[in-house]
């Protein structure tokens, strides 16, 4: 057999564990009850039953896709029955196809068995982890079995044992000591919500060829005095590389900024300063500023989780993600200065800053670096080749450029040279790295002088920044004449403040987040899915709603998800049960497909909640907006939501009944149907799917 990795990385497979355990997690059954309910032992009788049919059917084509999903289905039950049968078969299958350019058939049994995996990790199946990936992504270490057992201790939150099975993980390829491993490990644990079992594990992992991998990440853990010992132990090692004590010293700096511990962010300034000769302070020597896995708490993947929730998503879009590249970080000295900056403001925070500034001006002479040439260079070099040839001059002249502006957010003037540096990326992303900062209240009200500065060399960019100060400070009033007297601000992507708002509230900064958020939701009402997280997570639970609404009355997708979907799910969580036909007409003057549209999402919402009812109710007496639809117009629109209608009843427990109203489907009608378009999505109202789902919400338990 041709081995096939289709989970690509070892990241991507927990992204999806951690989506598809909130997909059967995150929404509990429809409270009506039923009596109906499959059982275990049904359910693989009608699968069984399935494959008789399959053996019948005399179109090769749906024989074989009719096979596919029932030994899928096998694959995702808590039972032993066939078990064997289906992964043998099913790699038949897949081989006979392998020469296809193309075949819908493989892609279903791709997914189908990345589900088959969630599913299984979901309930410890240790036997049924180890059958696939052996059987499908050719891996006879036990990878798989070895990552569940990594879920389990941190399930059990077990310190010693998830120690001892950090401490045993095997080096990675081109590894000496398994660092990107462990590094990774200690992040999941982070993403998962486990930052006290992080803390033990990166505090007990004592090797010396860690203390900078977890030096790092104790730092973000808040275990300032660990990471710190870290640091000093990468000091004194004899490594190719240069040691890691001044990049954890940084990053101590900046987490401590972030605190708005100006005294300690001082202390740790001084401390590098002092380790490290000005000639290895070059820009090559970054740390990282971005807020890292183990010190940002908000949920990043809100809303692919919420999309992950729609049928028509799942039938249109993979359930993976790969990870984004990291960032390169920011210079010693910059990072450093910016800490600074972020802590406080003031003449003892421009001092230091400054002595920064002396220690990289001689930094610079030391390497033979000529900055004023730099300045040159970066003015000239236009093109890409030049810049490319420039590089490590030009980096210098950046790096420069930011210390300007350290110097500034600390309480320096708002010159020339600084205003000519000052951009609103910069000014974004350092009111988002530093959200104790005071620059946002110095924006909100420049001095005069400072101000005829900014609007002599980029007026537009003083606008900006001036509402986003004024939005931050929570001032609506002043903000929303701003707009309204420089039209300039209103070219501003409210998004960049909403980001900001976000690291205050990860900050622990509520109140001023709550009023940040107010004052950005006065001056741009309307549909913002960052703020409507931000308006759930602060428990404005009406604003919220409100907002909702906005999203329901807004324009549906071209044959797909949007925010009408998003916004009947979550009002439904919110205990709202506003009529399909009431959702369906918040948007007035649609034409019919549109229409059509609007009641598939509407449909598809309430499929996640399990509302089969009221599915049924809509498809057999369509909203007015589409009482005069054509007859096939309403045969297709009409199929779609009979198969919404049939997940509804497997999410609710009703596997049998749900599998009754798709059976004898064709290949076409296991797609959507749109008005207008036909068929069009990859498969889905199938036994497979139905399957899928009614095991996720917790039905199949023996």
């Amino acid at each position: 057999m041709k081995s096939r990795v289709w989970i690509k990385s070892a990241l991507a497979a927990a992204w999806g564990v951690h989506c598809f355990a909130s997909l059967g997690q995150a929404q509990s059954p429809a409270a009506a009850t039923t009596l109906e309910r499959t059982t275990l032992g049904r359910a693989v009788e009608l699968i069984d039953s399935h494959l008789d049919k399959a053996q019948r059917e005399t179109n090769a084509d749906l024989k074989r896709r009719m096979q596919v999903e029932a030994y899928l289905a096998l694959l995702f039950l808590p039972s032993n029955h066939r078990q064997y049968e289906a992964a043998d078969r099913l790699r038949v299958i897949d081989e006979a196809l392998a020469e296809k350019a193309a075949s819908g058939d493989r892609e279903v049994i791709e997914v189908g068995l990345g589900s088959a995996r969630g599913l299984a990790e979901g309930r410890d199946d240790l036997q049924r982890i180890f059958l696939l990936d052996r059987q499908y992504a050719g891996l006879s270490s036990g990878e798989g079995v070895n990552k569940q057992y990594f879920l389990q201790l941190m399930r059990a939150n077990d310190a010693d044992a998830m120690t001892w099975f950090f401490q045993s993980m095997q080096p990675g390829v081109g590894e000496a000591a398994g660092l990107v491993n462990r590094s990774v490990g200690v992040d999941w644990l982070c993403q998962h919500g486990h930052r006290a079992l992080a803390r033990q594990v990166a505090t007990r992992l004592t090797a010396p060829e860690l203390d900078a991998a977890m030096g790092l990440r104790l730092a973000d853990l808040g275990a300032a005095t660990e990471a710190e010992q870290r640091a000093a132990g990468s000091m004194t090692q004899t490594t190719r590389r240069a040691p890691a004590g001044p990049e954890i010293l940084a990053r101590l700096a900046v987490v401590a900024s972030r605190r708005g511990d100006s005294t300690e962010v001082e202390r740790l300034v001084r401390k590098v300063i002092e380790a490290v000769e000005p000639r290895q302070l070059s820009p090559e020597r970054r740390v990282s500023v971005d807020y890292g896995d183990c010190d940002w708490t908000l949920d990043r993947d809100f809303a692919r989780r919420w999309q992950a929730r729609s049928v028509y998503w799942q039938s249109a879009f993979k359930l993976t993600s790969q990870p984004a590249a990291a960032a390169a970080g920011q210079p010693y000295l910059v990072a450093l200065a910016e800490a600074v900056a972020g802590a406080s403001a003031g003449p003892r925070s421009v001092e230091l800053v400054e002595q920064l500034i002396a220690i990289f001006d001689k930094s610079a002479r030391e390497n033979g670096i000529d900055l004023t040439n730099a300045a040159i260079l970066a003015a000239d070099a236009q093109t890409d080749v030049a810049r490319r040839n420039n590089a490590p001059t030009l980096a210098w002249y950046g790096a420069r450029q930011s210390l300007i502006l350290a110097r500034m957010a600390a309480g320096g003037p708002i010159d020339d040279a600084a205003a000519n540096a000052l951009g609103l990326d910069w000014a974004v992303s350092f009111l988002a790295t530093y959200p104790r900062s005071e620059l946002a209240r110095r924006f909100a009200d420049l001095a005069a002088p400072e101000r005829q500065t900014m609007d002599r060399i980029n007026p537009k960019l003083r606008s900006q920044l001036q509402l986003i100060a004024l939005v931050l400070e929570g001032n609506a009033v002043d903000a929303r004449a701003l707009m309204e007297a420089e039209p300039a601000a209103i070219e501003l992507d409210g998004g960049l403040i909403v980001h900001i708002i976000e690291a205050q509230q990860n900050a622990g900064l509520t109140a001023r987040a709550a009023a940040a958020l107010d004052a950005y939701l006065h001056v741009s009402p309307g549909k913002d899915l960052p703020a409507l997280r931000l308006l759930l997570l602060q428990g404005q639970v009406d604003k919220a709603k409100a907002m909702l609404r906005d999203f329901v009355a807004g324009s549906a997708g071209a044959f797909g998800v949007s925010d009408i979907f998003v916004g009947v799910m979550l009002l439904r969580e919110q205990g709202d049960r506003t009529d399909v036909p009431t959702l369906v007409g918040l948007r007035q003057g649609v034409d019919a497909q549109e229409a059509s549209r609007r009641l598939v999402e509407v449909a598809d919402a309430l499929a996640w909640d399990g509302a089969a009812a009221e599915i049924e109710a809509a498809a057999r007496q369509l909203p007015r907006e589409l009482a005069q639809l054509p007859a096939k117009d309403a045969a297709c629109l009409r199929d779609t939501l009979q198969g919404l209608q049939a997940v509804a009843l497997a999410r609710r427990g009703e596997l049998e009944a749900g599998l009754r109203l798709v059976a004898g489907r064709s290949l076409d009608q296991r797609q959507f149907c749109w008005v207008g378009k036909g068929y069009d999505s990859k498969p889905i109202f199938d036994l497979r799917f139905l399957v899928q789902e009614w095991v996720r919400r917790g039905y199949a338990a023996p």
